[in-house]
């Protein structure tokens, strides 16, 4: 194990669709190195890029700890959703040339909830619910089960996300100008977002690249805008989402037998940071079949959740 003075050290790892965070912690769970990289999904750019990019996370973490090996690493990853998959990307870790000289071989490999989990609450009873550019859920029970939702990614899942609310949004505006909807101040929201005046502006730029799923979660944010000012179909768009992260944490809850217990769940992700009106709705929706349920935020970031994980298993 490597040390650092007198200390432990542990690594964290945060990798998601859009940026990989690394954290460095000592035994005390004091952060004591932070670096980042672009995104290490590995369903979005294959396990070279995202081992790529995890490494010079981890190297700019380390940049004060030159001669470090041999460290207890958590690398909490999303789109690692099954055993197998944690399985190959932690084979491929171990042979990266940068990795595999810095990270522990009892390192481990986790699916990203985990570590968004820990980064909220240390509860035995406890539920993530992850809604950004994706969406996704966990949770584990006092005996030690464990179970999860969604996280399939957007052809399979991804309902309740940013990317989910983003496309409503344009499919929505797309109704309005084809006559198939009543025109609302989203359509206005969008259009000047976008600094366009046609729906033949909007096919064009949507297709020209053609837009991914961090594109149309970008989106997301003016459904908040419209619903604030009345429009009735952004306020829908928002319920439904509510909605459908709320069966999330219900599909989770039933499996662990906790929906009449009290237990946590931990709320993150940027749809969280900018969706102040489907927040409301979802606790609405929870507390009607889990009167018990605790919501709560994140107490430190993933990676720093990813680190306490290294340290404590």
């Amino acid at each position: 194990m490597c040390v650092a003075g007198q200390k432990n050290i542990y690594l964290g790892v945060d990798g998601g669709g859009t940026k990989t965070e690394a954290v460095l912690i000592d035994e005390d769970g004091k952060v004591i190195g932070q670096g980042q990289a672009g995104g290490s999904n590995p369903a979005v750019f294959g396990v070279k890029k995202s081992l790529d990019n995890i490494a010079t996370a981890i190297q700019k973490t380390l940049k004060n700890f030159p001669d470090t090996a041999d460290i207890p690493t958590c690398l909490a990853i999303a789109g690692v959703n099954t055993k197998k998959e944690a399985d190959n990307f932690s084979k491929a870790a171990f042979l990266h040339p940068s990795l595999s000289k810095i990270i522990s071989k009892n390192s481990i490999v986790v699916n990203d909830t985990q570590a968004a989990l820990r980064a909220g609450t240390n509860d035995k009873n406890a539920v993530v619910l992850i809604a950004g550019t994706g969406s996704n859920c966990f949770g584990t029970n006092e005996i030690g089960q464990s179970a999860k939702s969604g996280g399939r990614d957007f052809i399979l899942s991804d309902e309740g996300s940013g990317y989910a609310i983003g496309l409503s949004a344009l499919k929505a505006v797309t109704k309005m100008s084809d006559g198939r909807a009543s025109m609302s101040v989203l359509k206005d929201l969008l259009f000047s977002h976008l600094k366009i005046n046609s729906i033949d502006q909007l096919t064009e730029i949507v297709n020209s690249k053609p837009w991914n799923k961090t594109d149309i979660a970008n989106i997301a944010p003016l459904t908040e805008k419209a619903a604030k000012k009345g429009d009735r179909l952004a306020s829908e768009i928002i319920k439904t989402a509510a909605g459908e992260l709320g069966m999330l944490i219900k599909a989770v809850a039933e499996k662990l037998d906790l929906k009449n217990k009290e237990y946590k769940i931990v709320t993150t992700g940027s749809v969280f940071n900018i969706q102040k009106i489907l927040d409301e709705n979802l606790k609405k929706d929870v507390l009607k079949f889990s009167p018990h349920a605790v919501f709560v935020k994140p107490k430190v970031d993933s990676a720093t959740g990813a680190a306490l994980l290294a340290k404590e298993l």
